[in-house]
């Protein structure tokens, strides 16, 4: 559950790193990352959401989404729904071959809706390889990465400080980062706000406001989701009871740890553990 700089390792025989997820909402994620490679998103079927330097949106089926470097994000079935998704995490050496300016820009599917369809559509097949099935799949995969490549450099960069750029600038994501890597290390503990706004040298009542703007929820509310969703894979992974997962992992009582669960998932702790099991 770290909001931490994750490392990409590639396929040695693809130019990129394609991952397939399909996932429900029964574990409501709330881990924020970044890594220097640009990555792109796009959902088959079903619902998602993303957080996106601060900013939610949804993903509907056919829809695309992507993340330049070190932007701040999350992807996550909708409440309530599933999602099944590909995202494919890009190599900065690889596009730096053919552009050689490939760190001075960033990619921007703003206003350009027929690009953004075709790139769609390229996910969409690539999402379509049956590589298990097909002993030359993966040339079909590779086919369909530079193409994606190709797409996304020669019709979808910006400058990455073009005055038009609607994303918030890195140096205001940098205390975020430093903050949500403390709460990680110390959510087991009690972290008052004075403390968390002290770690990154912001006054308390701004602290708050500043946090609230980039992950969209307050700093006690991020605390107690990660806190809910560490006690409860203690209970389905280590067969914690209640009592003991509420205490290891922050709160306050076995009732805070109980009020939390029924609020982000409708279920007490022992229902939630019931129902996972019982699917």
């Amino acid at each position: 559950m770290n909001y931490k700089y994750e490392i990409v390792n590639y396929d040695k025989n693809i130019p990129a790193k394609i991952l397939y997820c399909d996932l429900s909402s029964d574990t409501h994620k709330t881990e924020l990352h970044w890594h220097r490679e640009p990555e792109i998103v796009y959902v088959l079927d079903g619902l998602g959401e993303c957080s996106h330097n601060g900013e939610v949106m949804d993903l509907p089926a056919g829809e695309c989404k992507i993340f330049n470097s070190e932007d701040v994000h999350l992807v996550r079935p909708k409440m309530g729904h599933r999602a099944n998704m590909i995202i494919i995490q890009l190599s900065f050496e690889y596009m730096r071959m053919f552009c050689k300016t490939i760190d001075s820009v960033i990619f921007d599917l703003h206003d350009r809706s027929e690009q953004k369809g075709e790139i769609c559509e390229i996910l969409r097949q690539i999402a379509s390889i049956d590589i298990d099935h097909d002993e030359y799949g993966v040339l079909k995969q590779i086919s369909g990465v530079n193409l994606l490549y190709y797409k996304l450099l020669k019709y979808c960069t910006s400058l990455k400080r073009s005055s038009n750029s609607f994303i918030i600038p890195k140096r205001d994501f940098s205390y975020a980062k430093t903050a949500i890597a403390y709460i990680n290390e110390n959510f087991k503990q009690e972290i008052p706000l004075n403390e968390i706004s002290s770690v990154v040298n912001l006054s308390p009542s701004y602290f708050s406001k500043y946090f609230k703007s980039v992950t969209q929820v307050s700093f006690s509310e991020y605390l107690a989701n990660l806190r809910l969703e560490n006690a409860l894979q203690d209970m389905l992974t280590k067969n914690s009871t209640v009592t003991v997962a509420a205490v290891e992992n922050g709160f306050a009582n076995v009732k805070s740890f109980i009020t939390q669960c029924k609020k982000v998932y409708g279920y007490t702790p022992a229902q939630y553990k019931k129902h996972l099991l019982n699917r």
